[in-house]
């Protein structure tokens, strides 16, 4: 059966637009100073690093995903339901999101919010590799397989930051996000040197 292929432009758009949309309601949720005064939004700390490793998180694939559609040329049936799958975990981050501001401390949130993000993740590398075999023998392999390397390594070090949560210290957790997230940041900004010196010795 011949193989069905989506415009990549039009699911580009639509990923684009849900990821917003998740990013900005993150702000909302954000709770209140009980009083205007310096003290009372130092006492919310938690609340605004848990939105901020949320929002850079979701920011860091998004970039992910950017970089990624620039290369590609196809999007099969399938990777559009990965796309969508994939958007179906990330909308739950707001709502654990807040979850997490009131309940920091507990492993049952802090176990939610990790599986969500450990799950959107994995939905990231699945569709790397079926934009890989979509575009197969293109220009476009060569990032993605690298791109799915550094995933795997980011899945690894949320994992870790999982287990240790549940089994030391809750909050662990959420690091092990952020610093994910941090490594994947730096990963790309060396595949992008690497892809900008191998373009001038062309």
């Amino acid at each position: 059966m011949k193989k069905l292929f989506f415009n990549k432009d039009r699911l580009g758009a639509f990923m684009d637009a849900i990821l917003a949309i998740i990013m900005t309601i993150l702000v909302l949720e954000l709770a209140k100073p009980k009083e205007p005064t310096i003290a009372a939004f130092l006492s919310l700390w938690h609340a605004f690093a848990a939105y901020a490793i949320s929002f850079f998180w979701l920011g860091s694939m998004w970039t992910a995903l950017h970089i990624a559609w620039d290369r590609i040329e196809k999007v099969s049936q399938k990777t559009v339901w990965i796309s969508i799958t994939l958007l179906f975990w990330a909308s739950f981050i707001p709502y654990i999101t807040s979850l997490l501001v009131d309940w920091s401390q507990k492993r049952t949130i802090q176990g939610a919010y990790g599986l969500v993000v450990i799950l959107t993740t994995a939905h990231l590398y699945w569709l790397y590799t079926s934009l890989n075999k979509d575009n197969a023998g293109s220009g476009a392999c060569r990032y993605i397989a690298s791109a799915e390397k550094n995933l795997k390594t980011d899945l690894l070090i949320k994992a870790a930051g999982f287990i240790a949560g549940m089994v030391f210290y809750p909050p662990l957790v959420e690091i092990g996000v952020l610093a994910a997230a941090v490594f994947m940041i730096s990963g790309r900004i060396s595949l992008r040197k690497e892809n900008s010196g191998e373009d001038r010795k062309k």
